[in-house]
């Protein structure tokens, strides 16, 4: 009969079970690579359509026409009805966001927020006509960017900011402004990993008016001293 000591070298010379186990050794962390891809993916992928939901909302608000409701005699405007249904065209752009909403047992409009605003912008000194520097000011707001606090100017690479606005966009007219934001919860580890807000904002002067005001909204009422 072997003696212990030569059953132990029989065994440690055995090499038949080598392959199985190295592979239960690194299966773990390919796994998790594989899972960590798959949600890259997805996070990825939603980035783009937010930024597809803000370009469209934006050039839908863009194409207002001439109102005669408009304080100003070249300028259009919108009603609640018009931003209730561009806020709701964010589904067409990115369904997704109504199953994460439904996965998560929460509305869609807590998921996937579709901010717009109207932003004037004023020459300073007042009458100024060539070589102006302009001021901007929130004509009315549906949320994020408020009529009270100041948006000063920054980087056109800087990340969306509700008290910045790029300066390649600053001149003379006015500039429609849409910031959307959706909460991203990963698929696997959601339980221990955090939610990731991802937020991307379009700008896009209107095409046929000065200014896209909003007439008689609750929604988004005209701020104080942003019209004349």
């Amino acid at each position: 009969m072997a003696s212990p000591l030569a059953r132990a070298r029989a065994f440690l010379a055995h090499t038949s079970g080598v392959a199985f186990a190295e592979f239960a050794m690194i299966a773990p962390f390919v796994l998790m690579l594989l899972l960590a891809g798959f949600d890259m993916g997805r996070y990825v992928l939603a980035t783009q359509r937010v930024e597809a939901v803000a370009n469209s909302v934006a050039q839908m608000l863009g194409q207002t026409g001439l109102s005669s409701n408009a304080v100003n005699s070249n300028d259009g405007t919108v009603t609640d009805t018009d931003l209730k249904l561009y806020a709701q065209s964010a589904l067409f752009t990115f369904p997704d966001a109504l199953e994460a909403a439904y996965q998560q047992g929460v509305s869609w409009s807590s998921l996937l927020v579709v901010n717009m605003a109207s932003i004037r912008f004023k020459p300073t000194p007042s009458g100024c006509t060539s070589n102006c520097a302009y001021a901007p000011q929130v004509v009315w707001t549906t949320g994020w960017r408020t009529c009270t606090n100041p948006i000063s100017q920054g980087l056109n690479t800087d990340p969306p900011s509700a008290a910045t606005l790029p300066v390649g966009i600053y001149g003379p007219g006015s500039q429609i402004v849409v910031d959307v934001q959706y909460t991203f919860k990963p698929t696997f580890g959601a339980a221990y990993l955090p939610s990731m807000p991802i937020v991307r904002s379009a700008f896009l002067a209107p095409r046929n008016v000065g200014i896209v005001e909003t007439y008689q909204s609750s929604l988004a009422p005209t701020c104080t001293g942003a019209l004349p």
